[in-house]
């Protein structure tokens, strides 16, 4: 995906996965409220990440500052953006367990930085508490969890890329979130849904010789697949 196309997904699309939901959420139309029951949730979409502090740090270096702007690139690598969710629900609520495949791309890196990708997964793994809200069936949700990334970095022409952690991921941090999502049936065991949310992360990852402390606060719109059990 080119600078253009990452431009058009993040300042369109995600604004009108947004309003689309909202401007259908009144729609009793093949809607669908939470049923009791194992639900499983797929979803994609994209990211847009507000500008966030980003520290580097490296041995007999002076740190380096960034008032790092990311791209998230949805669909640029062979591992694609996407968001994972499974939950119990019981007289419309439900807690659940939630993996989202956030991607960074640092674009606005200085000279030494000549590379800063977090896409193999800035994943934001959550235990979520959800809930079916009284006005248009939206259902509302809240959580928190641990960040694990993937990193891929080449810092003052020193590269590190698929070492340690877990076959090169790493428990990086914190995480929260807060979202919204509208439900639509398509038939007794599958719906189709558009979800809103707003996640707010704190990861410390390795670099060579040293660590950087990445903070995200991102938007998101995704839309996917649900299956009731």
């Amino acid at each position: 995906m080119n600078i253009k196309s990452e431009v058009y997904v993040m300042k369109r699309i995600i604004p009108v996965i947004l309003i689309l939901m909202l401007l259908i959420a009144g729609s009793a139309i093949s809607a669908s409220a939470a049923e009791d029951g194992w639900v499983f949730q797929v979803a994609t979409g994209s990211g847009y990440s507000f500008t966030t502090p980003l520290t580097i740090k490296q041995d007999g270096q002076p740190d380096i500052k960034v008032d790092a702007e990311y791209k998230t690139k949805a669909w640029a690598t062979m591992a694609p953006y996407y968001d994972l969710r499974v939950g119990k629900w019981k007289n419309g609520r439900a807690w659940e367990f939630e993996s989202h495949h956030h991607k960074l791309h640092l674009s606005n890196g200085p000279s030494e930085v000549q590379k800063f990708v977090i896409s193999h997964g800035y994943n934001l793994n959550t235990v979520n508490y959800a809930w079916q809200g009284t006005a248009w069936d939206m259902i509302y949700r809240v959580g928190g969890g641990f960040v694990m990334t993937h990193p891929e970095t080449i810092i003052r022409n020193q590269r590190y890329e698929d070492e340690g952690g877990l076959n090169g991921f790493h428990i990086s941090g914190v995480t929260v979130q807060a979202g919204a999502e509208k439900r639509f049936r398509i038939n007794e065991a599958f719906f189709f849904y558009l979800e809103g949310k707003l996640t707010a992360s704190y990861a410390v990852i390795p670099v060579a010789n040293g660590e950087a402390t990445v903070p995200n606060a991102a938007l998101h719109g995704l839309f996917g697949i649900g299956y009731i059990y």
